[in-house]
């Protein structure tokens, strides 16, 4: 009887190509993004060029947004930060992601402070601001979210293509993955 020999070499290999193709396949079902959880009528604040802008000027895109003020000590650098390094990931999806944050302070935040703030730290995306009645309408009112008070919500909010919320995620690496992915999955399947 001949003893036939397999090369344990090979073994790993085709075990190392299923494994891949299941992880692959497993990654591809875990795709997703949560379902609507706030549909959000048309709104509109200032941006920081003192220029209307709203709802409307996102059709098509998938926006994260962050809620801060410019004088915040706390929690605000970091979602500031946050954005930065999310942004950077979409910087080939920039013609089908926006990026917003808006000020929860108008009173002080003033489209020229946003600008500054803008310019000093570095960021290219739109701040918004407006009378606080505007803001807490659109924040409060038509998103659903906290505001009252100086508390705001303290995480990323992402909507989709059509402006309704379809989550909130914290600003650790495994929430901001979880955004990126959900927000990719919405850039993939509008």
């Amino acid at each position: 009887m001949k003893k036939t020999f397999i090369n344990p070499f090979l073994v790993a290999f085709l075990f190392g190509i299923l494994g891949l193709h299941l992880v692959r396949e497993f990654n591809a079902r875990r795709l997703t993004a949560p379902p609507a959880l706030v549909e959000v009528p048309d709104w509109e604040l200032t941006s920081h060029e003192n220029k209307p802008f709203g709802s409307k000027d996102l059709k098509g895109k998938v926006v994260i947004t962050s809620f801060f003020f410019t004088r915040c000590p706390t929690i605000c650098p970091k979602m500031t930060q946050s954005m930065l390094e999310v942004q950077k990931r979409f910087t080939k999806l920039k013609d089908k992601s926006a990026f917003l944050t808006i000020t929860i302070d108008p009173e002080f935040d003033t489209p020229e402070v946003l600008s500054d703030f803008r310019l000093k730290y570095d960021t290219n995306w739109t701040y918004l601001t407006g009378a606080k009645k505007d803001i807490l309408s659109v924040v409060e009112g038509k998103m659903k979210l906290p505001m009252g008070d100086g508390h705001h919500v303290a995480e990323l909010v992402l909507f989709d293509q059509v402006g309704d919320l379809r989550g909130k995620f914290g600003t650790d690496p495994t929430s901001l993955a979880a955004l990126e992915r959900a927000a990719k999955h919405l850039i993939d399947n509008p």
